[in-house]
């Protein structure tokens, strides 16, 4: 998949942008009118220019499932005619289609062959290339309506560890690879789709099983990419198998949430809130040596409104494109037609909801695809590069300990709710990893860990004596030792839980704009503390140190005598107490900044993301309203603007200062070319 260089692990080979001063943009490149604090202006952009339909290093796609409507039977498999459906995707700009193997159609009789399945599934790869359409094709899915795996001579055996029918699964994947293998449309083979994994029992099975298939492409057509299509943490949490180990040995990696996982980590309504930071922050979970592709991006169940769905997958769109996806997947081209009745229920892994109604017409969410695409196609990804993200939250390795271990069940709310905070302060940040290197960050957040390995404190204090900085939470019990020395504190015991945080800031400026508030939150510890040389930037109502700041070589580390981001992510993500969030931000934004990684411009709504690609001449600007209602964002930069537009045409806004505003719809957004003095 055509992609940018962003990857966890191929850190050391990005090398930072400079940050010397550019020309300004060149007088006759089309830029759009925008909306400016001084002045004000507003307009609709006026289109300028010839642009490309199809932004080439960030494709969209969507999945083609074979069936319609839960009156049709599994023989329907892909039996309507899908010119009209390929032609109107490939008008949307659309770039890849997903089709899903049947192998009971393929393969009726053992070792016998469908003739007519396969010309069925040429003549759908033939209207793909018709249309100028690249297809990845998907060997082993289960969507619990096709009836794709159930294959009538399998013998209800296991078709993830019996051999007999693996040996089956073989001779199918080199029968299509084999026939296809030719094919320029052909982009990419997928060996399963997430519902499929859930079946393994191990992560062993699952790493077996993916190294036999991978190898039975490979005997065959050895250039095209191999992917097992399924999230690291969805299906780690769905199962309790880690498939980091399989999706390794494939060429790209997918992202996506499910439904369970939302319900699980971002409760509440998915058009604003915690949920609409979700989608990014599995994105940045998956990507550690591998580019992502933002997979099944749309909403779960019927139950959502029209609008709902349109601003959802806005959100996910712009998401994906501002934290380095490779591309982005729909996750159903057509809803759908499902039978009467009440209660509706299905499971979490059938996908039922598409971009477009049972009768094919375009839904809201459509045209914000086609939308995306428009704007997203006038952003040249080789002239213009994200900033690079030098700060990360490290998710412990204790996450992946089983029960009756709790940090697998908090663990990963926490680093959300810390991922959150670190957006919020405009902070561009990253996920790493405990065993990842921690050479490519200047700061690193640690939210609320029961139990960091030994070696990983040897770490810590070595990237603190760097230069770097650390935040750090208290988890609960009884602290490591090397508290002492690394932040200069010394533990008291667990104070246990209290129902109210107290803080008295007694010395103002060290960690950014802090504010001394009592608020009623309900905490499940609280780490008593000594002095032993930090300085304490607050206290609790008592005089007991609440933020510690210490000075360790050359950098610094900050330490939080509670689980702040636990307490936030256990709590009621929509009654969080304002002073308790601001306090959050101020902290991970003073550290940034301190460390030479903070926000690259600011911005006074904590809800509106902020993405910088910066350019030769110019740069782009990426502003999206995580809230639900209309906002206007006051943007202020440290160089000296000359003008503004919006990417997609019109005329450029006049700004000669630092500063503008822009206002944004409910989960709206906004793409502007800044040039400077």
């Amino acid at each position: 998949m055509p992609t940018r260089r962003g990857s966890q692990d191929r850190r050391k080979e990005r090398a930072e942008r400079s940050v010397a001063p550019r020309k300004s943009a060149q007088k006759d490149e089309p830029t759009p009118a925008t909306t400016v604090k001084a002045p004000r202006v507003t307009g609709e952009p006026t289109p300028q220019g010839k642009v490309p339909r199809r932004n080439a290093l960030f494709p969209i796609g969507v999945n083609y499932y074979p069936l319609d409507a839960e009156t049709q039977s599994w023989d329907d498999w892909y039996a309507s005619d899908v010119s009209e459906n390929f032609e109107r995707i490939a008008e949307a700009r659309f770039t890849i289609v997903r089709l899903f193997v049947s192998w009971k159609m393929l393969e009726p009789q053992v070792g016998q062959y469908s003739e007519d399945a396969l010309d069925r599934l040429q003549d759908v790869i033939d209207a793909a290339r018709a249309n100028k359409l690249q297809v990845i094709v998907c060997f082993f899915a289960d969507d619990r309506l096709s009836e794709l795996m159930d294959v009538p001579w399998g013998k209800k055996r296991n078709p993830h560890t019996d051999s007999y029918l693996i040996q089956r699964e073989v001779a199918l994947i080199q029968k299509i690879v084999s026939r296809f293998r030719t094919d320029s449309s052909i982009f990419a083979w997928d060996l399963a789709n997430e519902a499929f994994c859930t079946g393994f029992g191990s992560a062993a099975e699952l790493e077996d099983w993916v190294s036999v298939m991978r190898e039975a492409v490979r005997e065959v057509d050895t250039e095209r990419p191999v992917i097992v299509s399924v999230d690291p943490e969805t299906l780690y949490r769905h199962t309790g198998v880690d498939p980091r180990a399989a999706i390794d040995t494939c060429e790209f990696a997918v992202s996506h949430s499910t439904a369970p996982y939302r319900a699980y980590a971002a409760e509440g309504p998915i058009s604003f809130g915690p949920s609409t930071y979700l989608d990014s922050f599995l994105l940045r979970s998956a990507a550690r040596d591998l580019p992502v592709l933002a997979d099944d991006m749309g909403v779960f169940a019927l139950e959502y409104s029209a609008a709902e769905e349109a601003a959802h997958v806005r959100t996910s769109l712009y998401s994906a494109f501002i934290n380095r996806a490779a591309g982005a997947m729909l996750r159903r081209f057509r809803d759908l037609d499902t039978e009467r009745r009440e209660p509706y229920f299905r499971d979490p892994f059938e996908v039922l909801v598409g971009i477009n109604d049972v009768n094919g017409e375009p839904k809201p969410a459509f045209d914000e695809v086609v939308a995306f695409a428009r704007v997203a196609a006038r952003i040249d990804l080789r002239r213009y590069s994200l900033i690079q993200e030098r700060t990360a939250v490290m998710i412990p390795s204790e996450r992946y300990l089983p029960l009756p271990n709790l940090a697998g069940l908090y663990d990963p709310r926490a680093c959300l709710q810390a991922y959150i905070g670190a957006k919020q302060a405009h902070v561009p940040v990253t996920i790493a990893r405990e065993t990842d290197d921690f050479g490519a960050y200047s700061v690193l957040i640690v939210p609320s860990a029961f139990r960091l390995a030994e070696e990983t404190w040897e770490r810590l204090a070595e990237f603190v004596q760097g230069g770097g900085s650390i935040v750090l939470s208290y988890g609960g019990g009884d602290a490591h030792h090397a508290v002492r020395d690394l932040f200069g504190v010394e533990f008291l015991g667990d104070g246990g839980g209290r129902e109210s945080v107290t803080c008295r800031v007694a010395q103002a400026d060290v960690l950014g704009s802090l504010r001394s508030f009592d608020a009623t939150m309900e905490t499940p510890n609280y780490a008593l503390l000594g002095h032993g040389g930090a300085t304490v930037v607050a206290t609790d109502a008592k005089g007991s140190p609440l933020l510690t700041v210490n000075q360790l070589g050359q950098g610094r580390a900050i330490f939080v005598a509670f689980p702040i981001e636990r307490a936030l992510a256990q709590g009621d993500p929509w009654a969080a107490p304002v002073a308790v969030t601001d306090m959050l931000r101020a902290v991970y934004g003073a550290a940034a900044s301190a460390a030479g990684c903070g926000a690259p411009v600011t911005c006074d709504v904590p809800e509106v993301e902020v993405a910088l690609f910066q350019g030769e001449e110019d740069d782009v600007l990426v502003l999206l309203n995580h809230a639900s209602a209309k906002v206007t964002a006051n943007v202020s930069t440290d160089r000296q603007l000359a003008t503004i537009a919006d990417v997609r045409g019109g005329s450029p806004v006049v700004v000669g200062g630092t500063e503008f505003g822009v206002p944004l719809d409910p989960n709206g957004t906004a793409t502007l070319r800044l040039a400077y003095e």
